[in-house]
């Protein structure tokens, strides 16, 4: 509390301070409070002109002393927001305790138990209309087939493999060359994994099936949206059906969640859509819609939490081996693929072999030809293209032999790069070319 006698000092500071926080009234406030409790400012004598004088002089000093304060305050404060954000947007590490992304090495994260796949049954479609193949993009760049509509999108580089790195609620498009795609019949696939992922049912990643274009210069209109959404704690549900993985939730949560790779398989035809979590098909819905025409891809990532994303592809049909074989003496199998530059099957080879197994067996008078065949690749070597594919070849004959058919009925052969059906020229004709196809003898 003030007494009688104060100091010039004192008094000029509340006379400052009021203003900074109520403005003029509050200053003249003060001082009529001062002054009516019979305190003063020592030395002078106030009269009228000189108490108005006073208040005026202060009131502008309260105010210009606090606005360059503020002004220097708000200068230094954009500042590091500035600088913050372009380190966020850099890829950097923001200061202080956010966390950042830490990429895990890279791998197909796919069990190598192949009989862990024996009730499999997925069969993908058996024309390439997408390929997102990523060996030659740049890391830190935004993935080159696909339209980034929102969010934020890179490649990155993990342990020598290229994958998409999502976060902040991305939004992707394919970049296809017309507006409208999808046949009646096709198939989706892809492996994902969560950077960082603590267990929660928020996070999951959703492929919206349209009846129009999503091209935003051609929508012209209403269209409707069918969402797959596919959890990170492996559910999935499509058109009020859902799934899940089947795992005891109090004893195996973690195996489930989809901080691993996995491998998704989605199957749409005129009746369906089935869901696969690498071995396990945990959805099979109705549709009850017109066929959808596009689609887009919506992953809900984030910072310091990614989605990691690769070997997305969409291909178109899907007719069953027998009537392929029935009507062409031939079958595309697309579903055997195996690991990059080895003739080592992926776990997911299994729906397509499981099929060609059963065939063999409920008619065993067939023979086949197993057919390896390789894209040609830039720097790639002819002479290693036909070991390779001679190599492929074998290991599917094997793998049907172990599975119970009789030797004689199976040869293999290699063709290498000798017998191109698409052009070495894109992503999409180098997948056509890199085939095993069944050829009824």
């Amino acid at each position: 509390m003030f007494h009688r006698g104060c100091t010039t000092g004192a008094a000029f500071f509340l006379f400052w301070l009021f203003p900074c926080f109520g403005g003029c009234p509050a200053a003249i406030f003060c001082c009529l409070f001062v002054r009516k409790n019979g305190y003063h400012f020592p030395p002078f004598n106030f009269n009228p002109m000189k108490k108005a004088l006073l208040i005026v002089a202060g009131f502008l000093l309260a105010q210009a002393v606090p606005a360059q304060l503020i002004k220097k305050l708000g200068d230094k404060v954009k500042k590091e927001v500035d600088k913050t954000a372009d380190k966020i947007i850099n890829g950097d590490k923001p200061a202080g305790n956010t966390p950042t992304a830490e990429m895990p090495a890279a791998g197909n994260g796919k069990t190598t138990n192949l009989g862990a796949y024996a009730a499999y049954d997925f069969v993908p479609g058996d024309s390439v209309l997408f390929n997102d193949d990523l060996s030659n993009e740049e890391a830190n760049e935004i993935p080159s087939r696909w339209i980034l509509d929102k969010g934020r999108a890179e490649i990155t580089d993990a342990d020598g493999e290229m994958m998409i790195a999502a976060r902040q609620g991305t939004t992707l498009r394919p970049r296809m060359k017309l507006p409208s795609y999808l046949p009646k019949r096709f198939t989706i696939e892809f492996d994902i994994k969560y950077v960082n992922y603590a267990w929660q049912y928020g996070r999951a990643v959703t492929l919206f099936l349209s009846n129009a274009s999503m091209d935003k210069n051609q929508d012209g209109g209403q269209f409707e949206q069918y969402p797959i959404k596919i959890w990170a704690n492996a559910e999935a549900s499509f058109n009020q059906a859902q799934g899940q993985w089947p795992y005891d939730f109090r004893a195996d949560k973690e195996n489930a969640v989809l901080k691993d790779w996995k491998h998704i398989a989605i199957s749409v035809n005129e009746k369906s859509v089935k869901v696969y979590i690498n071995q396990y098909r945990i959805l099979n819905a109705q549709i009850e819609f017109a066929n959808p025409s596009s689609l887009r891809f919506n992953i809900d990532g984030d910072y310091d939490a990614p989605v990691l994303i690769k070997n997305f592809r969409i291909l178109a049909g899907g007719k069953s081996p027998a009537k392929q074989i029935t009507t062409n003496n031939v079958y595309i199998a697309r579903g055997i693929l195996f690991e990059r530059a080895s003739p080592v099957l992926l776990p997911e080879s299994m729906g397509e072999i499981n099929n060609l197994v059963k065939l063999m067996k409920d008619d065993p008078a067939i023979k086949f030809e197993i057919a390896g065949h390789t894209s040609a690749e830039a720097g790639s070597s002819a002479e290693a293209n036909m070991q390779l594919s001679e190599a492929r070849a074998n290991a599917v004959r094997q793998k049907m032999i172990d599975m119970g058919i009789d030797a004689a009925r199976l040869t293999a052969k290699g063709y290498g790069q000798t017998k191109p059906i698409g052009s070495n020229d894109t992503p999409e004709g180098r997948a056509t070319n890199r085939r095993v196809e069944i050829v009824k003898q």
